[in-house]
């Protein structure tokens, strides 16, 4: 036996690694599948509630909106405007025929899933980018606006007035956060929207 083992016994390492080799395979294969169903599982319940919030939201009263929370009012109604940008052969056309009211509720919910000014100002085209301060100012956040006004005018490529700076920009998105200027601007977009119900 011990003549075999001095012959064969790389066929006991061979075999040991083939083992943990199975081993680490079987557990990376576990942990992709528990990341898989999880992204799908976080997938179904986005759907549930864009679905959801879209039925709530479709021919809502302006009785049962003054009973909605803040924080979802600007989402449902930019979440039916998205709907019907999706439907058109030319969404960009379909959103300039839209008056501007409801431009400026799309373009602050952008900013405010997109959470920061150099992701709204990075990702999203003119159309949205030109229009963000004036929808800012309409809600009531005007100083807000002249903010974020000085950091838009470093990704205007035509104003050679302005340098970038992505360190003030970074300093920027940190006070956004730090002064809960997304809820504010919720806030006040639901305010907005119940004010102009009638136009939308």
């Amino acid at each position: 036996m011990s003549q075999w083992f001095s012959e064969h016994g790389y066929l006991i390492g061979v075999f040991v690694l083939v083992v943990v080799v199975f081993i680490v395979v079987l557990n990376r294969a576990a942990k992709a599948y528990s990341k898989h169903f999880s992204l799908v599982n976080e997938q179904k319940k986005q759907l549930e509630y864009l679905t959801n919030l879209k039925n709530k939201y479709r021919d809502i009263t302006a009785e049962e909106l003054s009973e909605c929370p803040d924080g979802e009012v600007l989402e449902g109604f930019a979440l039916l405007s998205q709907i019907e940008m999706q439907k058109s052969d030319d969404m960009e056309a379909y959103f300039n025929s839209l008056p501007k009211e409801k431009k400026y509720i799309y373009t602050l919910d952008v900013f405010t899933q997109d959470g920061s000014a150099e992701v709204f100002f990075g990702e999203n085209g003119e159309i949205l980018t030109s229009i963000i301060c004036d929808a800012l100012r309409t809600i009531g956040m005007n100083s807000f606006a002249d903010e974020l006004c000085d950091i838009a005018k470093m990704y205007n490529k035509d104003d050679e007035s302005v340098s970038f700076d992505k360190d003030k920009i970074e300093n920027f998105d940190k006070t956004l956060n730090e002064r809960d200027i997304l809820t504010q601007i919720k806030v006040n977009s639901a305010k907005y929207i119940r004010e102009n119900f009638n136009l939308l």
